[in-house]
């Protein structure tokens, strides 16, 4: 067969069979070559295109498959598609082609499509491929995987030649090893196998021993690689005997990752700290946790190298108090606390946030980039890597950002109230918003007193008394929705109730404004969890207005009587709180801001307005 004696000859300055398929079409490529691409050479081509890749079912053992032959990794087809005819003609190429190359590629074939059976022809095969793994200018991976091919053979077929195969890995591998700068993937095309005993199960050739004494050099000659010292993990965890031997291969890469981290500063230190803890938390090692953790909580921000941004804009004094004069229809302190509860959820709408952050989060090569949330000590919060990561740390951003703007616009009118009106008394604020929006009156002054705090700067604890009043209303909201959370004692573990995130996911069950929980998920718990494990000692006016704001809405909207109030009402407060709370002000809503005071007086009938009113064409007062 002409294109058989074609392929010998191009195979002799072939290093592998894709090199030798790469030298096949170039040779019948050119101008006019279409009418040589018959449909014979199309079938060896894709004979040549197969590769080997590991043996899912069996470690150690490669197979042919289709592994790097293209970027879908559908071609060449899969073996169960290829049709008789096709199979048949591998089988033949095996019976013409001389060269070790080709002939062991089609003699593979024929065995894995079943073309070929038996003992016979396996022993041929494995005969051809350790001819290969002897061929100097081949390359050097295939030699190396044609190694391990012949040992995956003697390893399904009883052939008597495992010990010799495997001994002749061995061999291989003692010699990569003193390579300086070999490549990890030929490396272990080599030291895999050796985890794996004989059929018989017997170790020998080499013995266990010398497996563990050639990973040891492996480890110490490249193991400043994560690549390297993690394979030699998985092979030490092969061939570990007993629990103390499992547990001395985990510890040993818990402390390649320390001993990596050493040699990094800033941020690489961070991760690979952070690897290092996660490691040895999955595998139950506490005191190698416990150093991960301590070296992770003694680094400081400024190890990083982090650059800061800053950009100056002049804006005028009234810009950020926009709003402020809504305040001009209050009559006294608690109808400008009234005002001030109507203000929308800090972080702003969710789902205009989410539409700005796909936008960004499309632009340029950053969205691909992996990035790490670091918090204000040093420590990494979560990592991500790809352009979905890269949407939700967009939307992050922003509604970190939003939130800031509107804690500065917060703070500035509740200082606003008390510089017109005075400071007046928990007690008075609580029962007046108790009886306005009938809400609960222990909670009511509860939240007073906290205004007060602020009031009299003491932000802190303004803070520190708004938070709890956030998880008290979510969860005598669910009471009310018939939908109590309490975990029931079990075993050990004392009777509790769950935690914030367990009442917001519940909340958002019962389509409680999703604006609402983005703004508690986010920054509010942020805050509550710096101050409540003690990495923030006080809070700045505008963080404690944002406490303030977020505890003032769940107090209004949970009833006296969580147990026996009326379910929809609760459920409509959820979806619309902001308009629940305007609708009890007599607030409506305006173009330029969601609501605004319209005092009955000031009703719109259909020929205009009455007591002299604005016209209808004055923006400042026309409906949206």
């Amino acid at each position: 067969m002409k294109l058989a004696l074609e392929i010998d000859a191009l195979s002799t300055q072939a290093s592998h069979p894709w090199d030798l398929l790469q030298r096949l079409s170039e040779a019948h490529g050119g101008p006019g070559a279409e009418a040589e691409r018959t449909p014979l050479l199309v079938m060896a081509e894709r004979a040549l295109a197969y590769s080997f890749e590991d043996d899912a079912a069996r470690y150690g053992t490669v197979i042919l498959g289709r592994r790097f032959s293209s970027s879908g990794g559908d071609w060449p087809p899969a073996f169960d598609v290829v049709d008789g005819d096709e199979k048949r003609c591998w089988a033949k190429f095996a019976d013409i082609v001389t060269h070790p190359l080709p002939l062991a590629q089609f003699s593979d074939l024929a065995l894995s499509t079943g073309t070929r059976s038996g003992v016979q022809a396996a022993r041929a095969l494995v005969d051809q491929y350790l001819i290969l793994a002897e061929m100097t200018t081949l390359d050097g991976y295939y030699r190396a995987s044609c190694l391990r091919r012949a040992w995956s053979l003697t390893r399904v077929y009883p052939l008597g030649m495992e010990a010799d195969v495997r001994h002749r890995l061995f061999e291989m591998a003692e010699t990569l090893v003193a390579v300086s700068d070999v490549q990890p993937g030929l490396l272990f095309r080599a030291v895999e196998p050796l985890a794996i005993p004989l059929r018989d199960g017997e170790f020998t050739e080499p013995d266990r021993a010398q497996v563990v004494t050639l990973l040891s050099t492996v480890d110490r000659l490249h193991g400043r690689s994560s690549i390297v010292f993690e394979a030699v993990h998985e092979v030490r965890e092969r061939l570990a005997q007993n629990a103390a031997e499992r547990e001395a291969a985990r510890g040993s890469l818990v402390q390649s990752y320390l001993n990596l981290a050493d040699l990094c500063d800033g941020f690489l230190r961070m991760t690979w700290l952070q690897e290092a803890a996660s490691a040895a938390q999955r595998f139950g090692l506490i005191n190698l946790r416990d150093t991960a953790v301590s070296a992770l909580q003694s680094l400081s921000v400024d190890d990083f190298g982090f650059q800061s941004v800053t950009t100056e804009m002049r804006v005028p004094r009234h810009a950020l108090d926009s709003e402020i004069s809504n305040y001009r229809w209050s009559q006294d302190a608690r109808g400008a606390i009234e005002i001030w509860l109507t203000n929308p959820a800090p972080t702003g709408s969710f789902e205009a946030n989410t539409r700005k952050a796909d936008d960004l989060s499309k632009l340029g090569m950053l969205s691909l980039a992996s990035r790490t949330v670091v918090s204000e000590q040093g420590l990494p919060l979560r990592s991500g890597i790809g352009p979905e990561a890269a949407a939700s740390w967009q939307l992050e951003r922003i509604e970190n950002m939003n939130a800031a703007v509107s804690s500065i616009v917060l703070a500035n009118e509740l200082e606003a109230i008390k510089t017109e009106y005075g400071q007046i008394s928990a007690g008075e604020l609580g029962r007046h918003l108790a009886t306005r929006f009938n809400c609960d009156p222990e909670k009511a002054v509860a939240f007073g007193d906290a205004i007060a705090s602020f009031w009299d700067g003491r932000f802190a604890d303004a803070g520190r008394a708004a938070f709890p009043l956030v998880e008290a209303g979510a969860r005598g909201l669910l009471l009310a929705l018939g939908d109590p959370l309490f975990r029931i004692e079990t075993g050990g573990s004392e009777g509790k109730f769950p935690s914030l995130e367990t009442y917001l996911e519940r909340l958002a069950a019962h389509e409680f404004d999703l604006d609402w929980i983005r703004t508690i998920r986010g920054p509010v718990a942020t805050l509550r969890n710096a101050l409540a494990h003690g990495h923030r000692i006080d809070l700045r006016r505008e963080e404690a207005a944002l406490m303030l704001r977020t505890a003032g809405l769940l107090v209004i909207l949970t009833p006296p009587d969580s147990a026996i109030v009326d379910r929809a009402e609760v459920s409509v407060r959820l979806r619309d709180p902001i308009g629940s709370i305007a609708a009890r002000v007599r607030l409506r809503r305006r173009w330029r801001r969601v609501w605004t005071a319209a005092p009955r007086y000031f009703q719109r009938p259909r020929e205009g307005w009455k007591s002299g009113a604005p016209n209808a064409s004055d923006g400042s007062a026309s409906s949206g």
